[in-house]
């Protein structure tokens, strides 16, 4: 009896360790790939994602169909550390630091986007599962500009609140971040003063 337990707490270790393995290996993949969208990559290949990850690219399709899976579990762990949701604002301060609070929560994390905002766009154009999981980055924006600037657009009737919540959520787009950056040429600071004028300026013709 001893022995038949002892052999399965083996076979459970061995298990375990296996699972450790595929499950270290595949982030080795991911960040590979993640690394290489960030130094400007628009579509890596899979010579150099397994050279980074230290496996061969048989590995890479072991853990991946394709490139276009990879790239959405990719999608996956931007969406997650980037794009994600962002602490809850005190709607009770004043309009103006919320508006500061917002633009440089997006500024800092569309920054970090910025060196692959290529592959992603080429991404979606690739992947219906890409796009729609970009449709929800932009849902949740919407949701949580309503949320931060609440008291305001509430004072709004119907549909001048909608078009007003149109207007900030356009303006906020990564989007626009990268035309401030990269076809304006603003620095970030510089980026950041224009949002907070474009930002107040539609609260000003909407009111």
């Amino acid at each position: 009896m001893d022995v038949m337990q002892s052999t399965e707490a083996q076979t459970i270790t061995q298990h375990a360790a296996r699972g450790d393995r595929v499950a270290r290996t595949r982030e080795a993949i991911i960040s590979s790939t993640l690394t290489l969208a960030q130094d400007g990559e628009v579509s890596p290949i899979v010579r150099d994602i397994a050279k980074l990850a230290g496996v061969s690219a048989r590995t890479v399709f072991q853990h991946f169909a394709d490139t276009a899976e990879l790239y959405v579990a990719v999608l996956g762990r931007v969406m997650t550390s980037v794009l994600g949701e962002t602490p809850q604002l005190n709607r009770q301060l004043p309009l103006d630091q919320r508006i500061g609070v917002v633009v440089d929560q997006r500024a800092e994390r569309y920054e970090t986007v910025r060196p692959m905002w290529t592959f992603l766009q080429t991404l979606q154009r690739r992947s219906a599962e890409a796009a729609a999981k970009l449709l929800q980055v932009y849902a949740g924006n919407r949701e949580q500009i309503s949320d931060s600037f609440g008291p305001e657009l509430s004072a709004l009737p119907g549909e001048k609140r909608e078009r007003t919540l149109n207007a900030l959520n356009v303006a906020l787009t990564p989007e626009t971040w990268i035309v401030l950056r990269e076809r304006l040429g603003l620095t970030v600071d510089q980026a950041r003063e224009e949002w907070r004028f474009i930002v107040k300026a539609i609260f000003s013709d909407h009111h």
